[in-house]
């Protein structure tokens, strides 16, 4: 009896042992690393110079795949001039910061970096173009065919002209909602300039709405 006893002692003892063991081996939880810096979008645009770009510029921070909330991120522009707002945003509770950018004044390359204190892939490049607003045309030409003009929307600077040409075989006019306008005709050309912007309908009354077109004016 007393063997048996010691050795139900011995194997409770030797059941013990295994488990502390066990529990050593699991131990602490790994370092997890540190954050991690990375963009998600908004490089690589192009924009009028001295306009805002169409996206905000937006970084990602993580740890241990895990968005990081509550960062400080910092934003400067780094080539071509122009300007970030905010110039420091802070992570949300998925890790993402952003700012807007608006170009410099030059065409060509502009460039802003985002970076972070204590982050790995800090600091992270951003890239855009910017290009020159080109200016409307002081003048356009439409062609006035049998039930069709010629392009059918032109676009002009304020203060420009438009020159319509007949080509047709049949009698055809331009009316605007307001004169001047065109009498009907077979051949020749009218002309009208357009002292304010805006936009003006136009069609062919003889035609009605499927023979229209429109005047921008920029």
């Amino acid at each position: 009896m007393e063997v048996l006893r010691s050795l139900r002692y011995l194997g409770a003892l030797s059941a013990l042992a295994l488990m502390i063991a066990c529990g050593s081996e699991t131990g602490p939880d790994p370092d997890p690393g540190d954050p991690t810096m990375a963009a998600v979008s908004g490089s690589g645009q192009s924009a009028t110079v001295g306009e805002e770009v169409a996206n905000d510029l937006v970084v990602r921070i993580t740890q241990d795949g895990a968005g990081v909330s509550g960062t400080t991120v910092s934003w400067a522009v780094t080539g071509g001039g122009g300007s970030v707002d905010p110039m420091s945003s802070t992570t949300d509770n998925s890790g993402n910061a952003s700012t807007t950018w608006t170009l410099g004044a030059s065409a060509g390359a502009n460039s802003v970096e985002a970076s972070s204190t204590g982050v790995d892939g800090s600091p992270v490049a951003f890239t855009a173009t910017g290009v020159e607003d080109t200016p409307p045309p002081n003048q356009a030409n439409v062609s006035v065919g049998d039930n069709t003009f010629t392009p059918s929307s032109s676009t002009i600077a304020e203060g420009g002209q438009v020159t319509w040409t007949w080509a047709g075989a049949v009698d055809h006019n331009v009316t605007f909602a307001s004169a001047p306008n065109s009498g009907d005709q077979t051949t020749g050309t009218f002309s009208r300039t357009f002292s304010t912007a805006g936009s003006f309908p136009y069609q062919c009354t003889i035609h009605g709405a499927s023979m229209s077109g429109t005047v921008v004016v920029q």
